[in-house]
Protein backbone atom coordinates (compact mmCIF):
# COMPACT_ATOMS: atom_id res chain seq x y z
CA UNK A 1 0.00 0.00 0.00
CA UNK A 2 1.34 3.44 -0.95
CA UNK A 3 1.02 6.32 1.49
CA UNK A 4 1.65 9.93 0.50
CA UNK A 5 1.77 12.10 3.62
CA UNK A 6 1.99 15.85 4.04
CA UNK A 7 5.33 15.76 5.80
CA UNK A 8 7.63 13.62 7.87
CA UNK A 9 6.65 15.63 10.95
CA UNK A 10 3.13 14.37 11.60
CA UNK A 11 1.04 16.99 13.36
CA UNK A 12 -2.68 17.45 13.97
CA UNK A 13 -4.33 18.16 10.62
CA UNK A 14 -1.68 16.36 8.54
CA UNK A 15 -3.21 14.43 5.66
CA UNK A 16 -2.18 11.40 3.63
CA UNK A 17 -3.53 9.32 0.76
CA UNK A 18 -3.89 5.60 1.26
CA UNK A 19 -3.81 4.02 -2.18
CA UNK A 20 -1.78 2.29 -4.85
CA UNK A 21 -0.24 5.45 -6.31
CA UNK A 22 1.19 8.63 -4.85
CA UNK A 23 -1.60 10.82 -6.20
CA UNK A 24 -4.78 8.78 -5.65
CA UNK A 25 -6.32 7.18 -2.60
CA UNK A 26 -8.45 7.32 0.49
CA UNK A 27 -8.01 10.57 2.42
CA UNK A 28 -6.78 10.12 5.97
CA UNK A 29 -6.26 12.89 8.49
CA UNK A 30 -4.26 12.88 11.73
CA UNK A 31 -5.96 14.10 14.91
CA UNK A 32 -5.67 13.33 18.62
CA UNK A 33 -2.77 10.98 17.98
CA UNK A 34 -4.58 8.80 15.43
CA UNK A 35 -5.06 8.56 11.69
CA UNK A 36 -8.71 8.54 10.67
CA UNK A 37 -10.91 9.00 7.64
CA UNK A 38 -13.33 11.60 6.26
CA UNK A 39 -17.01 10.92 5.53
CA UNK A 40 -18.15 11.55 1.98
CA UNK A 41 -21.29 13.54 2.92
CA UNK A 42 -21.16 16.67 0.70
CA UNK A 43 -17.68 15.64 -0.50
CA UNK A 44 -16.88 17.35 -3.81
CA UNK A 45 -14.09 18.69 -6.01
CA UNK A 46 -13.62 21.79 -3.82
CA UNK A 47 -12.79 19.59 -0.83
CA UNK A 48 -10.54 17.41 -2.98
CA UNK A 49 -8.69 20.49 -4.29
CA UNK A 50 -7.80 21.53 -0.74
CA UNK A 51 -6.47 18.07 0.15
CA UNK A 52 -4.37 17.90 -3.02
CA UNK A 53 -2.93 21.39 -2.55
CA UNK A 54 -2.10 20.50 1.05
CA UNK A 55 -0.13 17.53 -0.32
CA UNK A 56 1.77 19.73 -2.78
CA UNK A 57 -0.25 19.15 -5.95
CA UNK A 58 -1.71 21.87 -8.12
CA UNK A 59 -5.30 20.68 -7.90
CA UNK A 60 -7.56 17.62 -7.82
CA UNK A 61 -8.86 15.88 -10.88
CA UNK A 62 -11.55 13.81 -9.12
CA UNK A 63 -13.37 13.53 -5.79
CA UNK A 64 -14.52 9.99 -4.95
CA UNK A 65 -17.21 8.80 -2.53
CA UNK A 66 -18.45 5.45 -1.17
CA UNK A 67 -15.02 4.12 -0.17
CA UNK A 68 -13.87 3.98 -3.79
CA UNK A 69 -10.34 3.18 -2.61
CA UNK A 70 -11.26 0.82 0.19
CA UNK A 71 -12.69 1.18 3.67
CA UNK A 72 -10.48 2.61 6.36
CA UNK A 73 -10.42 1.75 10.03
CA UNK A 74 -10.35 3.65 13.29
CA UNK A 75 -12.02 7.01 13.82
CA UNK A 76 -13.98 8.98 11.24
CA UNK A 77 -12.68 12.41 12.07
CA UNK A 78 -14.61 14.70 9.73
CA UNK A 79 -18.10 14.82 8.22
CA UNK A 80 -20.09 17.33 6.16
CA UNK A 81 -16.87 18.99 5.02
CA UNK A 82 -17.62 22.21 3.14
CA UNK A 83 -14.52 23.79 1.58
CA UNK A 84 -14.64 26.76 -0.76
CA UNK A 85 -11.51 25.45 -2.44
CA UNK A 86 -9.29 28.36 -1.43
CA UNK A 87 -8.31 27.01 2.01
CA UNK A 88 -4.71 25.98 2.67
CA UNK A 89 -5.62 23.00 4.83
CA UNK A 90 -8.61 20.68 5.01
CA UNK A 91 -9.03 21.40 8.73
CA UNK A 92 -9.71 25.04 7.88
CA UNK A 93 -12.91 23.98 6.09
CA UNK A 94 -16.29 23.94 7.80
CA UNK A 95 -17.33 20.53 9.16
CA UNK A 96 -19.41 19.01 11.96
CA UNK A 97 -16.57 18.96 14.44
CA UNK A 98 -13.79 16.49 15.12
CA UNK A 99 -15.18 12.97 15.46
CA UNK A 100 -18.81 14.00 14.97
CA UNK A 101 -20.45 12.06 12.13
CA UNK A 102 -23.29 9.77 11.10
CA UNK A 103 -21.21 7.59 8.74
CA UNK A 104 -19.54 4.22 8.51
CA UNK A 105 -16.32 3.46 6.70
CA UNK A 106 -18.36 2.46 3.66
CA UNK A 107 -18.59 6.22 3.06
CA UNK A 108 -14.88 7.05 3.27
CA UNK A 109 -13.86 9.87 0.92
CA UNK A 110 -10.95 9.73 -1.51
CA UNK A 111 -9.30 11.88 -4.17
CA UNK A 112 -7.24 11.83 -7.32
CA UNK A 113 -4.70 14.65 -7.41
CA UNK A 114 -3.53 16.23 -10.64
CA UNK A 115 0.15 15.37 -10.68
CA UNK A 116 0.89 17.34 -13.83
CA UNK A 117 1.50 21.09 -13.90
CA UNK A 118 2.51 23.81 -16.36
CA UNK A 119 5.48 25.95 -15.38
CA UNK A 120 7.04 29.20 -16.58
CA UNK A 121 4.11 30.11 -18.83
CA UNK A 122 0.49 31.00 -18.16
CA UNK A 123 -2.68 29.30 -16.98
CA UNK A 124 -2.98 27.26 -20.18
CA UNK A 125 0.60 26.95 -21.45
CA UNK A 126 4.07 26.20 -20.20
CA UNK A 127 6.69 23.55 -19.53
CA UNK A 128 5.17 20.20 -18.57
CA UNK A 129 6.21 18.89 -15.17
CA UNK A 130 5.06 15.73 -13.41
CA UNK A 131 5.33 14.72 -9.77
CA UNK A 132 6.66 11.37 -8.63
CA UNK A 133 7.76 10.29 -5.16
CA UNK A 134 7.12 13.82 -3.95
CA UNK A 135 9.50 15.47 -6.46
CA UNK A 136 8.61 17.49 -9.54
CA UNK A 137 10.48 16.78 -12.77
CA UNK A 138 10.19 17.32 -16.51
CA UNK A 139 9.28 15.28 -19.61
CA UNK A 140 11.69 14.76 -22.53
CA UNK A 141 10.46 15.99 -25.93
CA UNK A 142 11.57 12.89 -27.87
CA UNK A 143 8.60 12.03 -30.18
CA UNK A 144 6.52 14.62 -28.27
CA UNK A 145 3.50 15.62 -30.34
CA UNK A 146 -0.08 16.90 -30.25
CA UNK A 147 -1.39 13.55 -28.96
CA UNK A 148 0.69 13.92 -25.81
CA UNK A 149 -0.31 17.56 -25.44
CA UNK A 150 -4.00 16.66 -25.72
CA UNK A 151 -3.66 14.16 -22.88
CA UNK A 152 -1.87 16.66 -20.66
CA UNK A 153 -4.38 19.42 -21.36
CA UNK A 154 -7.40 17.21 -20.66
CA UNK A 155 -5.76 16.01 -17.46
CA UNK A 156 -5.50 19.64 -16.39
CA UNK A 157 -9.16 20.33 -17.20
CA UNK A 158 -8.83 21.86 -20.68
CA UNK A 159 -10.68 20.57 -23.72
CA UNK A 160 -7.64 20.00 -25.95
CA UNK A 161 -4.24 21.31 -27.00
CA UNK A 162 -3.35 23.67 -29.81
CA UNK A 163 0.37 22.85 -29.94
CA UNK A 164 3.13 20.74 -28.38
CA UNK A 165 6.31 22.86 -28.31
CA UNK A 166 9.66 21.13 -27.94
CA UNK A 167 13.15 22.18 -26.98
CA UNK A 168 12.47 23.89 -23.65
CA UNK A 169 10.41 26.65 -25.26
CA UNK A 170 9.27 27.78 -21.81
CA UNK A 171 12.65 27.44 -20.18
CA UNK A 172 14.76 24.57 -18.93
CA UNK A 173 13.66 22.77 -15.80
CA UNK A 174 15.87 21.42 -13.05
CA UNK A 175 16.16 18.14 -11.24
CA UNK A 176 14.69 14.91 -12.57
CA UNK A 177 13.62 14.16 -16.13
CA UNK A 178 10.92 11.68 -15.18
CA UNK A 179 9.63 10.56 -18.60
CA UNK A 180 11.17 9.97 -22.04
CA UNK A 181 9.91 8.56 -25.35
CA UNK A 182 6.32 8.97 -24.22
CA UNK A 183 3.88 7.28 -26.61
CA UNK A 184 0.34 8.56 -26.10
CA UNK A 185 -2.39 7.66 -28.58
CA UNK A 186 -4.33 10.75 -27.51
CA UNK A 187 -7.29 9.09 -25.80
CA UNK A 188 -5.62 8.38 -22.45
CA UNK A 189 -7.03 10.06 -19.35
CA UNK A 190 -3.60 10.68 -17.84
CA UNK A 191 -0.05 11.12 -19.10
CA UNK A 192 0.90 8.32 -16.73
CA UNK A 193 -1.25 5.91 -18.75
CA UNK A 194 1.01 6.37 -21.79
CA UNK A 195 3.91 3.96 -22.45
CA UNK A 196 7.37 5.47 -22.10
CA UNK A 197 10.99 4.44 -22.17
CA UNK A 198 12.07 2.12 -19.38
CA UNK A 199 11.97 3.34 -15.83
CA UNK A 200 11.07 6.82 -14.72
CA UNK A 201 14.70 7.89 -14.57
CA UNK A 202 15.92 6.06 -17.68
CA UNK A 203 16.34 9.15 -19.82
CA UNK A 204 19.12 10.17 -22.20
CA UNK A 205 17.81 13.74 -22.42
CA UNK A 206 18.98 16.98 -20.95
CA UNK A 207 16.77 19.87 -19.91
CA UNK A 208 17.29 21.49 -23.31
CA UNK A 209 14.75 18.90 -24.47
CA UNK A 210 12.02 19.68 -21.93
CA UNK A 211 8.54 19.30 -23.42
CA UNK A 212 5.78 21.91 -23.29
CA UNK A 213 2.13 22.32 -24.24
CA UNK A 214 -0.32 25.06 -25.19
CA UNK A 215 -3.88 24.19 -24.15
CA UNK A 216 -7.05 25.61 -25.62
CA UNK A 217 -8.59 27.69 -22.82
Amino acid sequence: MYYLSLSLAITAGSVRLNGNTSSTGRVEIFYDGQWGTICDDAWDINDANVVCKQLGYQQASRAFTRAAHGQGSGPIWMDDVACSGSESNIYDCRHRGWGKHDCTHSSDASVQCASVRLVNGGANYGRVEVSLYGAWGTVCDDIWNINHANVVCRQLGFSSASSAPCCAKYGKGTGYIWMDNVRCQGGESSLFDCPHLGTWTNSHCSHTGDASVVCNP
